[in-house]
């Protein structure tokens, strides 16, 4: 088992899921000190170097660009590595190691701003992205099945809607309203005013934990096709900072900053796991206030370290 991306917060999660009962090997663009070259998919010769080493029956690949808005920021940039990044992972994976199963970590951006009638969302939905981020994620998808057809690669992607939890980068929502609060705490005031850029956005979210146990089981089970990874809830920005709130002394207050809001910010995206839940047995087990809590944590110890 080889886990692509293993730095990043689903990867650092992924890790210890996939560790369980198998003999798994994480890097990175970096490295991560199991025994596996380092891994920049940008670069089609480490790649391939990376698969050709390690040979393994199964891959995992959580690279990439995470953030929609750095790649509105950045689209080519973003682009690159979510598209062209996976092409260099499909050859080298069908060059060096075809028996493998890969699975290729997607997201619910490529649905871009479906109407509120079609939720929740089922993966036979049109994909029609609305950002950079998401017409790259695309583009993979598109290339995985061109691979899965052309080369006989089995391939699972899993599109996967807003994972919350410990580890989380600040550019998200949650993660960014945890990181106020903490450093309010630290500096030792009474009181937040929270900046929200969309307060009615609502997203589907699930705990990165119960998402790296779903994706582990994909692997082991060698699923192939497409699966959404979503909890079928979708909390606002605003009841993530309600219930953030309530895991604080601090007076929290909120106010609407327009520099965070995105250029396209769909109102809502609501997910259908019934397709995952039938063929795995998933069901997300960690309640949304836990997860809050624990980022929040995890913040404090961050901003202390």
């Amino acid at each position: 088992m080889l886990l692509l991306g293993a730095s990043g917060f689903a990867g650092e999660h992924l890790r210890q899921a996939l560790s369980r009962g198998r003999r798994s090997v994480a890097t990175s663009s970096r490295g991560a000190g199991d025994g596996a070259p380092a891994c920049d998919l940008l670069d089609p010769e480490a790649v391939a170097a990376c698969i050709e080493a390690v040979r393994p029956a199964a891959i995992v690949n959580a690279a990439g660009s995470a953030s929609v808005a750095r790649s509105w920021e950045h689209p080519a940039e973003v682009f690159a590595v979510n598209a062209t990044g996976v092409l260099n992972l499909l050859e080298a994976v069908a060059r060096h190691a075809p028996e493998a199963h890969l699975l290729c970590l997607s997201s619910a951006a490529v649905y871009g701003e479906p109407g509120s009638e079609r939720m929740p969302l089922g993966e036979e939905a049109p994909a029609a992205p609305v950002s950079p981020y998401g017409a790259g994620k695309l583009a993979m998808e598109e290339l995985c099945g061109q691979y899965a057809r052309s080369r006989g690669l089995e391939i699972a992607v899993v599109r996967a809607f807003n994972l919350v939890g410990p580890g989380q980068p600040a550019f998200s929502a949650a993660s960014g309203l945890a990181r106020q609060i903490a450093a309010a705490e630290r500096a030792g005031e009474g009181r937040v005013e929270l900046a929200l850029g969309n307060p009615g956005a609502a997203r589907d979210t699930t705990d990165v934990r119960d998402a790296a146990r779903a994706l582990s089981e994909i692997s082991r089970r060698r699923l192939t096709g497409t699966y959404n990874l979503c909890s079928g809830r979708a909390p606002t920005v605003a009841e993530l900072a309600q219930a953030l709130a309530g895991d604080t002394p601090l007076e929290v207050s909120t106010r609407v900053d327009p520099a965070l809001a995105r250029p396209s910010d769909p109102p809502l995206l609501l997910g259908d796991p019934s397709r995952l839940g039938a063929a795995t047995g998933f069901a997300p087990e960690i309640p949304l206030d836990r997860s809050l809590a624990d980022l929040l944590d995890w913040w404090r110890a961050e901003l202390s370290a």
